[in-house]
């Protein structure tokens, strides 16, 4: 059997907004090969300087991409603020919303509040994926 993990993450942003695009699709070209490569799925955002990651994955992959995390100098202050085991995937393919259209008053509360609900984190981020599409 695969056990499977949910995880939702925010920290802050240490980017100039010159540097935002950049450093974006930076991070797209290199977590499309590794994720895809670690069995890792999920979305991310940049929301009022916040990155909001959602990650979906086996619990030994998600345990080593958030030690890598700590080390990338693109962001401070990781918080993992929910974290559960799941039966399937929410998203099965990995998914970048940019900071421009990656903004949400329900992802902006979460953020503000920090709950360790799943499912309220996995519905704003199937809202703004539904949007970016």
């Amino acid at each position: 059997m695969n056990t499977l993990e949910q995880l939702v993450y925010c920290s802050r942003s240490t980017l100039s907004p010159g540097d935002e695009a950049a450093a974006i699709a930076d991070i797209i070209h290199v977590a499309a090969f590794m994720n895809a490569r670690n069995g890792i799925t999920g979305a991310l955002t940049l929301q009022d300087g916040v990155f909001v990651q959602f990650l979906e994955g086996p619990p030994g992959a998600l345990d080593i991409l958030m030690l890598h995390l700590h080390f990338d100098k693109r962001h401070d202050d990781i918080e993992i603020v929910a974290r559960d085991r799941i039966e399937r995937r929410s998203f099965p393919t990995w998914g970048m919303m940019t900071p421009d259209r990656g903004q949400s008053q329900a992802l902006g509360r979460l953020v503000a509040q920090r709950p360790a609900d799943l499912l309220a984190w996995r519905g704003a981020m199937t809202e703004l994926l539904a949007e970016a599409a």
